[in-house]
């Protein structure tokens, strides 16, 4: 045994197995019918990026649709490649590159088709020695792989999970940047994990994975079908070949023909899987008769459903689903189905069941708001209609539903999608998903024009490209009881926008929205700050009237005496100047009749006053009658001018009107400019009352 020269990984590479047997090109040549051209040589492992060669390892280059990947055998060399697979095209232009004139090649016409089965040499043929359980199908494979793992684990299984999500390895996330990992990669993560003590691996298994061979050395022990709706048809053209792809797991003459299958047949294209899958097949249905079938339900809660199920022993068990909605049932049954077969116990399966979540998988996003907030993958008509339906029987409220359709994709889908938009929610927005090369208003226009063809369509459609502005719009909308859905990107964390990821996570972003939406409606929410009006020109006598008028208006609602009850209590206010006099009386008359007016105002229990207009000697009076009275001290505030007061309020916010206070405030250029204060600079809700 000889330790690569990277070690478990590279410095700058993918993680790599820490102990692998080297294999001869020779043997290789041998057992796959491949042309040696140069010396022999040993290797330790494969990739197909050049960048991510290590010392002793073969370089794939393939012929690809613009360029050879053989022009990069320079740079897989220089990483530690020992030796190229390639085709004689890429033989030629290896032989003329500077330096690589006796590196040793593998020749085949076609070498992708024989990648997977080297790769798996040369890794050890991993999966021949764990219990490898293949999913695939349109819908619901992560989901699937997710609750199958929960299962299998609760066995006592130490799992390893391959998915669009993530890799993960007894639970534990093993950093990758693979969402489809090719042949070698594959291969190399099933050696790390069958390091790592894996007994048992689930891996979501796509059609492009089956058609381009990137399971080709994949010794699956148990395959599951989930359903086929619409979607790669930019690359199968149609559906029976998009058919013929997945059954690529279990048609008897298939090299990756998984020896037990586990078939779901709600629909026709899964009656036909199980057709091929022949005399291995178990099935599983929610709608009617099947090896597995859904009895009856048992009870629906807020989010999760319980369901008795009958097995094909003819015992019947109860499966709680943790997830909303029909489709998530065939998936949890599948599940359980797969694990059974598998050789787990049901009742350990159901068990492990209880508690999964699944990224990007109706997930909710939680902030505190009145409504449903949830994010999903759903990127298909049938998902989009599924997913629709799910939430319309679980909540009384209005839906909204972002989406958009990816660019470079299948292009018949994305008025189907906007259809199924339009039947099931009441706003519609239409936003970029990923456009990736294509413009994104093209991408929209399709989307549209298949919401807006629906006769029946429920409500509202909006266009908006700036996804992170169609959320906000949906958020805005929404009022308690609603549902919001963010659909088609589910757990991604990034845009792809004319070549260029972006960083943006459907989730992230809702919940920022989220957490604004409910700082904003605890905002408007706060009591107003309440003011009386009183017009200093009507003079003394209706100034001492509106102070009563104060009084009773706080007791009536629960107001007032704050210097008693607490720094939570709400406070009165009287904030004031100079009050005219009608009578044409002298200035000390006028003094005498402000001191009245500051004694009364303790007298009655207002818990502060501001007198405004230090320079005149009724105001000075009116501040040193409520001193005298009530000795407040600094309650009893003097400034100069309404400027001096807002400073003085701005300064002091402990010692500020608040939300909920009542105050009766001089009105002229004081009610003008301290009006304009707390509505604009410190941002209160303000009800001005008529008195």
């Amino acid at each position: 045994m000889v330790e690569p020269g990277a070690g478990a990984t590279n410095s700058s590479g993918p993680i790599r197995p820490e102990h692998l047997r080297p294999v001869a090109l020779s043997a290789l040549a041998d057992e796959f019918g491949l042309v040696l051209d140069g010396a022999d040589a040993e290797v330790t492992g494969a990739t197909l990026r050049a960048q991510d060669a290590g010392a002793g390892y073969l370089f794939a280059a393939l012929p690809g649709d613009r360029t050879h990947g053989a022009r990069y055998a320079g740079q897989a060399s220089t990483a530690g490649a020992v030796a190229v697979l390639t085709d004689a095209a890429g033989l030629d232009l290896i032989r003329a590159a500077p330096g690589l004139e006796s590196v040793p090649v593998l020749v085949h016409d076609r070498p992708r088709s024989v990648l997977g089965e080297v790769s798996a040499r040369i890794y050890g043929d991993p999966s021949s020695k764990f219990t490898l359980i293949g999913i695939t199908g349109t819908s619901g494979k992560t989901t699937t792989a997710y609750l199958t793992e929960a299962a299998l684990r609760a066995a006592g299984r130490v799992v390893g999970l391959l998915g669009t999500v993530e890799i993960r390895v007894d639970g534990t996330v093993v950093p990758s940047s693979l969402t489809t990992p090719e042949a070698p990669d594959l291969q190399r993560m099933f050696a790390v994990m069958l390091e790592r003590g894996v007994d048992t691996v689930v891996m979501e298994v796509s059609s492009h994975a089956l058609e381009l061979g990137r399971v080709d050395g994949c010794r699956f022990a148990v395959g599951g079908f989930t359903n086929l709706s619409q979607d790669h048809l930019d690359y199968h053209h149609t559906m029976d070949a998009y058919f013929a792809a997945k059954a690529r797991l279990f048609r008897a003459d298939s090299s990756t023909r998984a020896q037990r299958a586990v078939v779901c047949v709600d629909d026709a294209w899964g009656v036909k899987m199980a057709a091929v899958a022949g005399t291995s097949v178990t099935t599983v249905s929610t709608t009617g008769a099947a090896d597995w079938s859904v009895v009856g339900t048992v009870r629906t809660e807020p989010g999760s459903q319980t369901v008795l199920a009958a097995t094909p022993e003819g015992s019947e068990v109860e499966l709680t689903v943790p997830l909303p909605g029909a489709y998530n049932v065939a998936n949890a049954l599948l599940a359980v189905a797969l694990s059974a077969a598998a050789g787990v116990n049901v009742g350990t399966a159901v068990t492990g069941l209880a508690r999964v979540a699944v990224p990007g998988r109706l997930e909710k996003v939680e902030r505190g708001q009145d409504f449903l907030a949830v994010v999903d993958y759903a990127h298909k008509p049938a998902a989009v209609e599924a997913v629709l339906a799910t939430l319309a029987a679980q909540t009384p409220g209005r839906i909204a539903v972002v989406l958009g359709a990816g660019g470079d994709r299948d292009t018949e889908k994305r008025p189907l999608m906007g259809a199924a938009a339009a039947r099931g929610a009441d706003l519609v927005i239409v936003t970029d998903d990923n456009p990736r090369s294509e413009r994104p208003e093209d991408i929209r226009t399709a989307v549209l024009a298949g919401a807006r063809a629906v006769a029946d369509a429920r409500g509202e459609i909006r266009e908006i490209g700036d996804r992170r502005e169609a959320i906000a719009a949906a958020v805005d909308w929404a009022q308690a009881g609603d549902v919001v859905l963010v659909a088609g990107k589910g757990h991604e964390k990034g845009q792809e926008i004319d070549g260029v990821k972006y960083p943006f996570d459907d989730r992230s972003v809702l919940g920022e929205l989220l957490d604004a939406r409910v700082v904003d409606d605890a905002v408007d929410a706060r009591p107003a700050l309440r003011v009386l009006l009183v017009d200093p020109q009507a003079g003394i006598d209706e100034a001492r009237r509106a102070v009563r008028e104060l009084v009773a208006l706080a007791a009536d609602t629960g107001v007032g005496s704050a210097h008693r009850g607490g720094e939570s209590a709400r406070r009165t206010w009287v904030i004031a100047g100079e009050f005219a006099d009608a009578d044409g009386r002298d200035e000390n008359a006028r003094c005498v009749d402000h001191d009245g007016l500051g004694r009364q105002i303790v007298r009655l229990a207002v818990d502060q006053v501001i007198a405004v207009g230090e320079d005149l000697r009724t105001v000075r009076a009116l501040h040193q009658g409520a001193v005298m009275e009530g000795s407040w001290g600094d309650e009893a505030v003097l400034v100069a001018s309404p400027a001096a007061a807002v400073d003085h309020l701005r300064t002091r916010p402990a010692e500020s009107p608040k939300p909920g206070d009542l105050v009766l405030l001089a009105g002229g250029e004081l009610g003008e400019t301290l009006l304009a204060y707390w509505r604009e600079d410190a941002g209160l809700p303000v009800e001005v009352l008529t008195r």
